[in-house]
């Protein structure tokens, strides 16, 4: 596994473990919100588990996909403390981590292919 999808792995378990306690014990908006949050969290560490055992390339994809949707969420969330703006700031930045982890996971990828052939 190299560095990068490593760096992925990282950052789909720690956002997976975000969005389990954003479902289960932190403030949502309402059960969508808590509801959402879990399915993130299911979706993100599974594809980090199938990730971590085969390196497979799909799960990265949906790490990614999932990640640019937190990410893109990250405006729109209600904020209403200097906690509430430094939560959502810092998981925001880590989800942009993790993106451009994905980047340079994909492009490894197609680097490796081309060898290939």
């Amino acid at each position: 596994m190299n560095i990068s999808m490593k760096y992925l792995f990282v950052v789909a378990v720690a956002a997976g473990v975000f969005e389990a306690l954003s479902a289960i014990w932190f403030n949502a908006p309402n059960v969508a919100g808590q509801l959402l949050a879990g399915v993130i969290a299911v979706g993100l560490l599974a594809c980090a588990g199938s990730m971590w055992a085969r390196q497979s390339i799909i799960a990265a994809t949906v790490i990614a996909v999932l990640l640019f949707i937190d990410v893109a969420g990250v405006p729109f969330y209600t904020k209403t403390s200097a906690a509430d703006w430094a939560i959502q700031l810092s998981f925001g930045l880590f989800g942009l981590i993790g993106l451009v982890a994905w980047v340079d996971v994909i492009r490894r990828r197609r680097r490796h292919l081309a060898a290939q052939s």
